[in-house]
Formats: C-alpha cells, sequence, structure tokens
C-alpha cells in the first residue's frame, strides 16, 4: 500500500485549488516551497514545479530524494489531441511520449505508467479518459501538430511536463501518474482557450487528483 504521495504541479494557479482543500503546512526546503498533509497516518506532499520538462524533472527527483516518496502524481491543464474530448474531460495517461527529443541514434522516448495502478484508477473512477500523452517543451497549438501527435502515436492530449516527470521517477523505481484536465480543444487560439477556461477546469482537476490520492493510500 502507498503511504508517501508526491502531488505536482507545474504552477501556482493549478497547485492552489488543492491547496484549498484540507489542512496543508508549509515546509522550506532548499528555497522551496512545499506543503505537507497528513491522512490517515499516511503522507502527502504537494509543490510546484515551473514550466518545462527540466524543472519538472528537477522537482521529481528532489522530492524522490527529500521526502522518500512512493509514487508521484502530476496533474494540471492539458490540450486535447483526439476528437471528442472537451473542455473539462479529466485525462489519465497511460503512457508518455516525449515528443519533442530528437536523435540520428534513439527513438522518442514512450514511458508507459504504472499499469497496476492505473487499472485500479480505472475502476473507481470510470469517468477518466484514458490514454497516451504527448509532452514536450513547446505548445501543440496548430491543427497540423495536433493531428501530427494525434495520428503518429495516437496521443490524445498534450502537456509539457509530464513525460520527465514520468521518466525521472521510473528510473528511481518509483510508480508516477499523469492527471490532466482538458483546457484548450483548437477551436481558438491556444492561450485565449487556455485564459477563458482554466478558472473553471482546475478546481475539477485538483478535486480528482485529491480523490484519487486517498483512494491510493486507502483512506476510501
Amino acid at each position: 500500500m502507498l503511504t508517501n504521495i508526491a502531488l505536482i504541479a507545474a504552477l501556482r494557479h493549478e497547485l492552489q485549488p488543492l491547496l484549498s482543500m484540507g489542512n496543508w503546512r508549509l515546509e522550506k526546503t532548499s528555497g522551496r516551497n512545499f506543503y505537507r498533509r497528513t491522512i490517515a497516518g499516511k503522507e502527502l506532499v504537494a509543490t510546484t514545479s515551473g514550466l518545462g520538462k527540466v524543472m519538472a524533472a528537477a522537482t521529481t527527483q528532489m522530492v524522490i530524494d527529500h521526502f522518500g516518496v512512493d509514487l508521484v502524481l502530476n496533474f494540471g491543464s492539458c490540450g486535447a489531441l483526439a476528437p471528442g474530448l472537451k473542455v473539462g474531460d479529466l485525462v489519465l495517461a497511460e503512457k508518455v511520449i516525449e515528443y519533442d527529443f530528437s536523435s540520428d541514434h534513439k527513438s522518442v522516448p514512450v514511458t508507459d505508467c504504472d499499469a497496476e495502478l492505473l487499472a485500479k484508477l480505472k475502476m473507481r473512477f470510470p469517468t477518466l479518459k484514458v490514454g497516451p500523452l504527448a509532452s514536450a517543451d513547446r505548445n501543440a497549438d496548430t491543427i497540423e501538430v495536433r493531428n501530427d501527435l494525434f495520428l503518429r502515436y495516437q496521443a490524445i492530449v498534450a502537456d509539457w511536463e509530464g513525460a520527465s516527470i514520468v521518466r525521472v521517477a521510473k528510473r528511481m523505481g518509483i510508480p508516477a501518474l499523469v492527471l490532466r484536465g482538458v483546457t484548450d480543444i483548437g477551436d481558438d487560439d491556444l492561450t485565449s482557450e487556455y485564459e477563458n477556461n482554466y478558472k473553471s477546469v482546475l478546481p475539477g482537476v485538483a478535486k480528482a487528483a485529491d480523490e484519487m490520492s486517498k483512494f491510493l493510500i486507502g483512506e476510501k
């Protein structure tokens, strides 16, 4: 059974709805803010990473080393790639694809998320959309890019940090999950869609992350 879960969001306004739930205590480490909460004798630690793969990877390594977590849960916003997804849909990544990786000697890294945990969560939260997530230090902000990612990788959504978090955690022998809420679907420019939708979407993502964490530590 899991006993110590780290929850990582990229930005403060993605983390804030989670912090509004329950009693979190602030802990400062190496100039960074971490928020801790005890539930049924189990520990949750939440923090922000900042944007992009480098910051997300560094934060993941830090929480594993400093807090001894046995699961990393990344949560936040994403853009839809698959037809039929709607603003507000909650997506759980079954694998992550680092699609901006470029090398003549190695293919694009694809990392599976923990199959056992995914199976439990799909049964407990049947409304979640589950599928591959494309992740890169860039926006999937044109119809051409979105269509290509969907057709090339069967990715249903895109984000910035998910692939690096899962890859670092897996390298350390720690399972990782990525939960995202759809804030843009390509009907308008990405910035406008995000600004119009994030305030209504992010509280639902945080609520789901909170419920998933409690379920995985056996609280309910």
